[in-house]
C-alpha cells in the first residue's frame, strides 16, 4: 500500500540559496512551486516500511531521502549541495529515519481502517469492436471493469467455459475519487453458438462475477435494424399527422353567435381597448370570413367583439 503526503509548510532542509534568490526575485511576475512529498511504502502491513522523502521545485524533483538507504540521493545538479550537506549531518539523518515510525507507521494505523473497510464493487460491461485494422475479419471484445476500490482485482476470458489466454490488459487507472477502472481486452473470430465470458473477482464480491456475450447473426442484426428503422419512420409520419390535425384545428373554436366560426363576421366592439384588442390578436383560435381575418382570443369574446351572421 502507497500514502502519499504532501507538505506545503515547513520543510526539514532550507532552500537552496541557488534558486531561493532567484525565486524571490521573481515572485512578482511568475508563479513557482517548491514542494516537498512523503510517501509511505507497506509491505505487508507494517512489517516492511519504506519512506521517500521527495523534494520539487517549479515542477523539477531535487532530491530525496530514501529509508531503505538511509541517506538523500540526487536527482538534479541543483540539488547537489544541499545532500552533500544534509549526509553530513547525522541529527538530520537520524530525524528523517525516525519518521519512519513516527510518521508512517502511526498514519498507518490511523488510515488502515479506512482502507480495510471500504468496498465498492466493480462495474462490468463488454463492449465489441468490429473493423479491426490488423485483423479485418476478428472481433475485438473489451472488457470495462471501474470504479471498484480497493485495486487488487482478477479478469479472465473465457470462450465456451474455456480459458483464453491471449488477453491484453491496460494499466490500472485512477479515477481521483479513490476508485480504480481498467480494462481487459480479447480478439478473437467469433461463430455462431459462441458464448464468451468475462469474469471478476474483487473482494467486494463474494464470489465470481461473470458476464456474458454472444455473437449475433446477420439474420438477427437486419431484424433489429429493421426495427428501428420502423420506429424511426412511425415517429416521423406521427408527427407530421398530428402537425396536420392542429393546423385544421385552428378554426373551430366554438363561439356565441356561430357554428365553429364558419360563417361568422366580427367587428370591434365600440370602446374596446386597444390593449385589450392587441393582446386578442395574439389569441389562440383565428376565424375567417369575407369581412376579415383574425386571431381571437376565446378568453370571455362577448366583452369585446360584436357578432353578427354574414
Amino acid at each position: 500500500m502507497l500514502c502519499i503526503f504532501i507538505d506545503g509548510g515547513q520543510l526539514p532542509l532550507p532552500v537552496p540559496l541557488g534558486y531561493a534568490h532567484g525565486a524571490a526575485a521573481k515572485v512578482g511576475q511568475m508563479h513557482f512551486l517548491f514542494q516537498v512529498r512523503s510517501e509511505c511504502h507497506f509491505s505487508n502491513g507494517t512489517q516492511r516500511i519504506r519512506m521517500l522523502e521527495r523534494h520539487f521545485f517549479d515542477r523539477q524533483e531535487l532530491l530525496y531521502f530514501d529509508s531503505d538507504r538511509g541517506k538523500f540521493v540526487a536527482v538534479a545538479e541543483l540539488g547537489e549541495p544541499e545532500v552533500k550537506r544534509a549526509n553530513q549531518d547525522k541529527d538530520v539523518l537520524r530525524s528523517e529515519m525516525a519518521d519512519v515510525d513516527r510518521f508512517c507507521r502511526v498514519s498507518y494505523e490511523i488510515v488502515d481502517p479506512f482502507f480495510q473497510a471500504r468496498r465498492v464493487q466493480p462495474k462490468v460491461k463488454i463492449t465489441p469492436t468490429d473493423n479491426i485494422e490488423s485483423s479485418p475479419h476478428n472481433t475485438l471484445l473489451i472488457c470495462t471493469v471501474g470504479s471498484f476500490f480497493p485495486a487488487g482485482i482478477e479478469i479472465k476470458w473465457f470462450r465456451n467455459g474455456k480459458e483464453e489466454p491471449k488477453v491484453w490488459t491496460t494499466d490500472l487507472i485512477r479515477n481521483g475519487d479513490w476508485t480504480f477502472h481498467i480494462e481487459v481486452m480479447l480478439e478473437t473470430k467469433p461463430e455462431r453458438g459462441d458464448v464468451y465470458t468475462c469474469q471478476v473477482e474483487h473482494a467486494s464480491f463474494e464470489g465470481p462475477v461473470t458476464v456474458k456475450w454472444e455473437p449475433q447473426s446477420d439474420s438477427a442484426r437486419s431484424k433489429m435494424w429493421t426495427g428501428i428503422v420502423g420506429i424511426v419512420l412511425g415517429l416521423v409520419f406521427g408527427a407530421t399527422g398530428l402537425a396536420l390535425y392542429l393546423k385544421n384545428k385552428k378554426g373551430e373554436c366554438g363561439v356565441p353567435g356561430g357554428e365553429g366560426g364558419l360563417g361568422v363576421g366580427l367587428d370591434w366592439a365600440p370602446g374596446s381597448p386597444l390593449l385589450l384588442r392587441q393582446r386578442l390578436r395574439r389569441g389562440f383560435c383565428s376565424f375567417s370570413s369575407p369581412r376579415r381575418s383574425l386571431w381571437v382570443s376565446q378568453v370571455e369574446p362577448q366583452l369585446l367583439w360584436r357578432w353578427s351572421v354574414v
